[in-house]
């Protein structure tokens, strides 16, 4: 386990769900991040976490699935959801 993991679990504990509703609600992107995540967890807020705190929790999140029998995100999922959740991380620079 990487140094990073034990800070990223607090981190994540703390981090606020998504109380408000998500960025782009009608966007094919943010219907797939929410059918695809939220059938195992509450809906995590894209601005809780960088980019690059993202691309590892969906990483991570796809050996999860494996080991709950559900079936990963595909290629495209992944990228859909990963792009999606990058427009509207913590730090992103947000467009008038």
């Amino acid at each position: 386990m990487s140094s990073a993991a034990p800070l990223l679990a607090a981190l994540l504990l703390l981090a606020p769900g998504c109380t408000q509703p998500l960025p782009e609600p009608e966007s094919a992107a943010a219907r797939l991040y929410a059918e695809r995540c939220q059938g195992c967890h509450g809906l995590f807020a894209p601005h809780s976490m960088t980019a690059a705190m993202w691309q590892f929790q969906v990483g991570r999140m796809q050996g999860e699935m494996v080991r709950r029998g559900v079936a990963p995100l595909n290629p495209d999922e992944m990228k859909t959801i990963l792009d999606y959740l990058a427009r509207h991380s913590a730090g992103h620079e947000r467009q008038p």
